[in-house]
C-alpha cells in the first residue's frame, strides 16, 4: 500500500455518513437510490460519498442497464491499522534526509576548519553541535577533568563553557571529577533534539529560567511618558515608552541628526530651529506592573492623563487631537486626572 492511499483512505472513513454507507456495503451491494433511502440522504449527497470511497479504493461500482451497482472492495478491509498508518516508509525517508541537512548546515555555519567558532543562540541548534564534542567521548569510559578538556579544546578554546553545557544537557555525566557518556541503542549520545532530557538537566533548565525571570524582573527598564519640547516656541509633543532611558537616547540622537520620522510638524520645526532648541525630558514614570497587568493598556492611560492635562495640541503641540480622542474611547484607557 502506497503511502497516498493510506491517507486517502484515512480520510475517506473520518466521516459518519461514509462509515454507515461502508457498513451497508459490507452486507450487499447497493444502488445508489436504495443507499440513500436506507440512510435517509439525498443522493446527490450518496454520489458525492461514494466517490470518495470510490477514490479510496474502498468501494468499486459496475453498470447494470441504467443504473450503477456499489459494492465493497472486501479485501482491503482486511488491511490491518497498522498496515495502514506504516504505509510511508518513503516520507519517513524524506524527513530523515531534511534532519541530516538541517544538521549539516548548522555544523557548516558554526564549524570554520573543524573547530567551533561561537556557540548557537538557538537551543536546537546549540544541542547538534554539542553533540559532536559529546560523540569525541568513548561511551562508558571514565574522563578526568584534565582528560575531558583535551577532548574539547581542539574544537573550542572555551572548554569549562562546553564541559557545563555537555552536563547541563545530559550529553554526558558527571560524578565528582570522573565525566563519561552513557551508550545508547543507537550509538548516539543521550541527548539530542529528538530526545526528552534527563530529569536532573530540566531541572537545572527550570533552574536558569527562573534566575533569568527574577533577573529580567530587577533589570526592567523604566516606563512611562516623556516629552520633546521646543524652547524656542514651547511646543511639546507627548509619549509613552517601554523604555524610557532606550527612547532618550534614540530620540536625542534623531534630534541631533535632524531627521524626525514619526511627525511631520516636529520635523518642520526641528529643521527651523536646529536640535539645540528642542529638549527631551520625563514627565511620569509608570509604577512597576504587577503580574497580569495590561502595561499596553496602563501606559495608554498615563499618556492620556498627560495630554488631557498639557493638552500638546494644535499652536501648544505637536500631537494629533483626533488620535487623542481616538484613543480615549478605547476600553481601559480613559484617563485618571489628578
Amino acid at each position: 500500500m502506497k503511502a497516498e492511499q493510506s491517507i486517502a483512505i484515512m480520510k475517506a472513513l473520518a466521516d459518519e455518513s461514509r462509515l454507515a454507507i461502508v457498513n451497508s456495503l459490507l452486507e450487499h451491494s447497493q444502488y445508489v437510490e436504495e443507499i440513500a433511502s436506507r440512510h435517509a440522504l439525498a443522493t446527490s449527497t450518496v454520489s458525492f460519498h461514494l466517490k470518495k470511497l470510490e477514490q479510496a479504493g474502498l468501494v468499486s461500482s459496475r453498470k447494470e442497464q441504467y443504473y450503477a451497482v456499489f459494492n465493497a472492495n472486501e479485501p482491503l478491509f482486511d488491511t490491518t491499522l497498522r498496515e495502514i498508518v506504516s504505509a510511508a516508509p518513503a516520507e519517513k525517508e524524506l524527513q530523515e534526509k531534511r534532519i541530516d541537512e538541517y544538521r549539516r548546515k548548522v555544523l557548516e555555519t558554526f564549524f570554520r576548519h573543524g573547530r567551533l567558532e561561537k556557540l548557537p543562540a538557538q537551543h536546537k541548534k546549540r544541542l547538534i553541535v554539542l553533540e559532536q564534542f559529546a560523540l569525541k567521548f568513548e561511551p562508558g569510559r571514565r574522563y578526568p577533568e584534565p582528560e575531558v578538556n583535551g577532548l574539547i579544546m581542539p574544537l573550542f578554546d572555551d572548554y569549562c563553557t562546553i564541559r557545563r553545557l555537555l552536563v547541563d544537557e545530559g550529553m554526558i555525566q558527571r560524578d565528582g571529577s570522573n565525566y563519561w557518556r552513557e551508550e545508547t541503542k543507537t550509538g548516539q549520545p543521550v541527548a539530542t533534539p529528538a530526545i526528552p532530557q534527563p530529569p536532573r538537566a530540566k531541572k537545572k533548565d527550570s533552574e536558569r529560567a527562573e534566575k533569568k525571570r527574577l533577573y529580567k524582573e530587577q533589570h526592567t527598564p523604566d516606563m512611562g511618558v516623556y516629552q520633546i519640547r521646543n524652547r524656542v516656541n514651547g511646543r511639546i509633543y507627548i509619549e509613552s515608552s517601554k523604555n524610557l532611558e532606550g527612547t532618550s537616547t534614540s530620540r536625542m540622537f534623531q534630534l541631533r541628526m535632524g531627521k524626525i520620522v514619526f511627525n511631520p510638524e516636529l520635523q518642520k520645526d526641528l529643521s527651523e530651529f536646529g536640535a539645540d532648541n528642542f529638549e527631551f525630558s520625563v514627565l511620569e514614570v509608570l509604577p512597576r506592573p504587577k503580574p497580569g497587568d495590561n502595561i499596553e493598556q496602563l501606559l495608554t492611560a498615563l499618556k492620556l492623563h498627560w495630554q488631557e492635562k498639557l493638552q500638546p495640541f494644535g499652536e501648544k503641540g505637536y500631537n494629533s487631537r483626533k488620535g487623542y480622542l481616538r484613543e480615549r474611547n478605547q476600553p481601559g484607557c480613559k484617563p485618571e486626572v489628578s
